[in-house]
């Protein structure tokens, strides 16, 4: 199994998804991370399976305007393939169905980190 990126190493939470998302890329996560269809996918690599991607490190947004303007960006990376990336996504009432079903899923895995 892979080493896990020392969570001290990893960036703090930000203000705004912007900046966090900036601070992600400089410490490694260059990967997109995307729910479609009902599967979690790499971009430009496909579908992964959801077990084998760890969460480490989560970090929660309000809107400025609309605190029920909810996202949350994760900082996820495939055991498989060592990909780590960023996988943004509604939460909440505002996350679909499919969001709200691979979130349980990363969020269920004995090995998350978050």
């Amino acid at each position: 199994m892979a080493d896990h990126p020392d969570p001290g190493a990893l960036p703090g939470q930000a203000r705004d998804e912007v900046p966090q998302l900036v601070a992600l890329r400089q410490a490694g996560f260059d990967a997109d991370f995307e729910i479609r269809g009902g599967e979690l996918l790499i971009e430009g690599r496909g579908p992964v399976d959801p077990t084998l991607v760890h969460i480490d490190r989560q970090y929660r947004f309000e809107g400025a305007s609309d605190p029920d303007d909810e996202s949350l960006v994760l900082a996820l990376h495939d055991v498989d393939s060592q990909v780590r990336g960023v996988l943004i996504s509604a939460y909440g009432p505002a996350a679909s169905a499919s969001e709200a079903e691979i979130l349980a899923v990363l969020g269920a895995n004995p090995s998350c980190g978050a």
